[in-house]
C-alpha cells in the first residue's frame, strides 16, 4: 500500500526557508520518500521534510491566535539582555520547524520574492564576542548582533540556501543575485591579449624544450638542445590511441552514478550547479587497472617509450578542445560567461575561457578536466617509470624514485579525496574554461610534473644519494603536507560553517557582501599557507578587487603572504 503523505503534488503550501525564520509560498512538485520537492514563487527549488511545510490555511489562522510572546513562554530560553533579545535558531532540515510565525514575516516573505529591480536591506550577522559562536544545532540558542546595511540588487535579497548533510546544517553566505549579461572584463591578467598570445605559443615550445633538454642521453640546461625534425617521432598511432582511450575511460568513470551529488556555490543568477564527487573512486579504479596490467605483464612502460608522441597527442587534443569550448561559449547566454574572460578580445577570451561552466547535459568540462585525466595520469606515468627502472634493475630498488612517487601520489590522492573543496576555488568560481586551464590540466600537469620522475628513470645510475639522506627528505615532505592539509581543512570547514563552535574564539572580518574572512589559525599567520607565489599574487589581486577596503584591513592584520616574517 503506498504511504500516505500530508501534502499532495501540485498543492500550494507555505515552506520555511532553510536557515532562516521566514516562510514563503511554494508549490509541491514531487514527493521523494519522506522529502518534498518544492518550488518557491521566484523559481528556486529545494527538497525539505514535512516539518518545514504548512498548509496555507493553517498558516493564516495562526496570525489570529495567541501572540508570539505568549506562545514562546514554553520555549525555556535562557535569560538574556535586551540587546540580545532578537535571537533565532536555525534548525537543521530534519529538526521540527517552529509552530508559529508572525504575520509580519508573512508580509516580508511576499515582498522578498519579487524579482523586479529593487533596493533592499541586506543583513549581516556577526557573532557576539561575549558568547560562544553558534554551532547551528537545534540544541543551542546562540547570541548574535544584527547589523544592517543598504544595497541595491536586481532581485530578492534572500537568495542563499542552507544544505543539510547527515542531519547537520551548513549555512552558506548570502549572495546577491544579478540578472543580465556578465559585464565586460575591465582588467587584464597575464599581460593582456599580447601576453596571452605569447603564453599560448611559448608553453608548447617550452614543454618540448624540457623534453629535449632532459633526454635519455643528456640532462643539461642548454640554449638550443638537439631535437628531432622527423614528424614521425611526434606521431605514433598507438600513443594517440592510448591517450584517447585514457580520456574515454575517465569520462566513463566520471559519468558513473557513483559518489555523492553536491551543489556548488551560487552563480550570479542564484543557480547552484550539481556535481558528482567520484574522483577518488576513479583514482582507485585507475590504480587497480594499472596494477592488473602489470600483473598480466602488459608492457605499461610503453608510455615511457612513447612519451614524446603521447605528449604531442595531449597538445593536439587540448587545442581542439579549447577551440570547441570557445565556439560553444559564443552561443552561450550572457549570464553564463566568465567574468575573467569576457573582454571582447578573441585571443584573450580564448586563452582565459569565455564561458564559466561549459556543460553538455550533466557533463561539466571544467570539473572533469580539473582533477581527473591530468592528475591521475601524472601518477600513472610516475608508476610506469618505477616499473621501468625496477624491471631493468630488479636487484637495486629505486628508492629516490619511490619516495618521489609516494609524495606525488599522496598529493593527488588528497586532491581527489577532498574533491568537494575545489568547488570554492578560483578556478571554478571565477576563471572561465579556456586554453589556459585546458592546456594546464591535460598537458602541463602530467607532462611537466613528471620531469623529476622521468629524469630518475632515464638516469638511474646517477642517483648516488645514500639512502639515509632520504629520511630528512621524507620528514620535510610530511611536514609540508601537514601544513597543506591542515590549512586547507581549516579553510574548508570555515567556508562550510563559519558559525561552528570551532571558530568561537576566531578573529573574523565581515565584508560588504556578507562574506567572512578568517584571521585566525593558519590564516592568521599568513594569507595563503597553501599556495605558491604566482597563485598567491593572482588570488590577492582578485580579493583586493572583490573586497576592497576590507581586504586592505585584512592585509594589515595578516601582513605576511606565504612565509611568516619572510614574505
Amino acid at each position: 500500500m503506498p504511504a500516505s503523505h500530508k501534502y499532495d503534488v501540485g498543492e500550494k503550501v507555505m515552506v520555511k526557508w532553510p536557515g532562516s525564520a521566514l516562510w514563503y509560498p511554494a508549490k509541491v512538485l514531487a514527493i521523494q520518500g519522506e522529502e518534498y520537492k518544492v518550488k518557491f514563487e521566484e523559481g528556486t527549488e529545494d527538497e525539505v521534510t514535512a516539518d518545514y511545510i504548512r498548509t496555507v490555511g493553517s498558516f493564516r489562522r495562526r496570525s489570529s491566535s495567541k501572540s508570539p510572546s505568549r506562545r514562546r513562554s514554553r520555549s525555556r530560553s535562557p535569560a538574556r539582555s535586551p540587546s540580545r533579545q532578537r535571537v533565532s535558531r536555525s534548525p537543521s532540515r530534519k529538526s521540527v520547524a517552529p509552530k508559529q510565525q508572525q504575520q509580519q514575516q508573512q508580509q516580508q516573505s511576499s515582498s522578498k520574492t519579487a524579482t523586479k529591480s529593487t533596493t533592499s536591506t541586506s543583513t549581516v550577522v556577526t557573532q557576539s564576542k561575549s558568547m560562544p559562536k553558534p554551532d547551528l544545532t537545534p540544541t543551542r540558542t546562540p547570541s548574535k548582533r544584527i547589523l544592517t546595511s543598504r544595497s541595491t540588487t536586481e532581485v530578492h535579497s534572500y537568495t542563499t540556501r542552507s544544505s543539510t548533510k547527515s542531519g547537520q546544517q551548513i549555512l552558506e553566505p548570502m549572495v546577491e543575485v544579478k540578472t543580465g549579461r556578465v559585464p565586460k572584463t575591465n582588467s587584464y591578467e597575464f599581460g593582456g591579449p599580447i601576453g596571452a598570445f605569447f603564453i599560448m605559443v611559448s608553453l608548447p615550445l617550452f614543454i618540448y624544450y624540457l623534453y629535449f633538454t632532459c633526454s635519455k642521453t643528456l640532462c643539461k640546461l642548454q640554449l638550443l638542445p638537439a631535437c628531432t625534425h622527423d614528424w614521425r617521432d611526434y606521431y605514433d598511432r598507438d600513443a594517440y590511441l592510448i591517450f584517447l582511450g585514457w580520456m574515454v575511460l575517465q569520462v566513463f568513470l566520471f559519468m558513473l552514478p557513483v559518489g555523492s551529488v553536491v551543489k556548488g556555490l551560487p552563480l550570479r543568477t542564484g543557480q547552484r550547479l550539481e556535481y558528482r564527487l567520484n574522483g577518488f573512486f576513479a583514482f582507485i579504479v585507475s590504480l587497480i587497472l594499472f596494477g592488473g596490467l602489470v600483473y598480466k605483464k602488459y608492457p605499461v612502460t610503453v608510455v615511457y617509450d612513447k612519451f614524446l608522441p603521447l605528449l604531442t597527442a595531449a597538445m593536439i587534443f587540448s587545442l581542439l578542445l579549447s577551440v570547441f569550448l570557445y565556439v560553444k561559449a559564443r552561443k552561450a547566454s550572457g549570464h553564463a560567461l566568465a567574468p575573467s574572460g569576457n573582454s571582447g578580445n578573441v585571443v584573450y577570451d580564448f586563452f582565459m575561457g569565455h564561458e564559466l561552466n561549459p556543460r553538455i547535459g550533466s557533463f561539466d568540462f571544467k570539473f572533469f578536466c580539473e582533477l581527473r585525466p591530468g592528475l591521475i595520469g601524472w601518477v600513472l606515468l610516475d608508476l610506469a617509470f618505477v616499473v621501468k627502472v625496477w624491471t631493468d634493475f630488479p636487484e637495486n630498488p629505486p628508492w629516490p624514485l619511490l619516495l618521489l612517487t609516494f609524495f606525488q601520489l599522496l598529493y593527488v590522492a588528497d586532491s581527489l579525496l577532498y574533491e568537494h573543496a575545489i568547488l570554492s576555488t578560483m578556478d571554478i568560481i571565477h576563471d572561465g574554461f579556456g586554453f589556459m586551464l585546458v592546456f594546464g590540466d591535460l598537458v602541463w600537469v602530467p607532462f611537466t610534473y613528471t620531469l623529476q620522475a622521468r629524469y630518475l628513470a632515464d638516469n638511474p645510475s646517477r642517483s648516488t644519494m645514500p639512502n639515509y639522506c632520504l629520511i630528512p627528505i621524507l620528514i620535510l615532505g610530511l611536514i609540508g603536507y601537514y601544513i597543506f592539509r591542515a590549512s586547507n581543512s581549516q579553510k574548508n570547514a570555515f567556508r562550510e560553517n563559519p558559525y561552528s563552535s570551532r571558530f568561537a574564539a576566531s578573529n573574523i572580518l565581515i565584508t560588504a557582501s556578507k562574506k567572512r574572512l578568517l584571521m585566525s589559525g593558519w590564516w592568521g599567520w599568513v594569507r595563503h599557507p597553501n599556495y605558491l607565489v604566482h597563485r598567491e599574487m593572482r588570488d590577492s589581486a582578485h580579493c583586493k578587487q572583490k573586497y576592497g577596503t576590507v581586504w586592505a584591513k585584512y592585509c594589515e592584520n595578516v601582513p605576511y603572504r606565504i612565509f611568516p616574517r619572510v614574505y
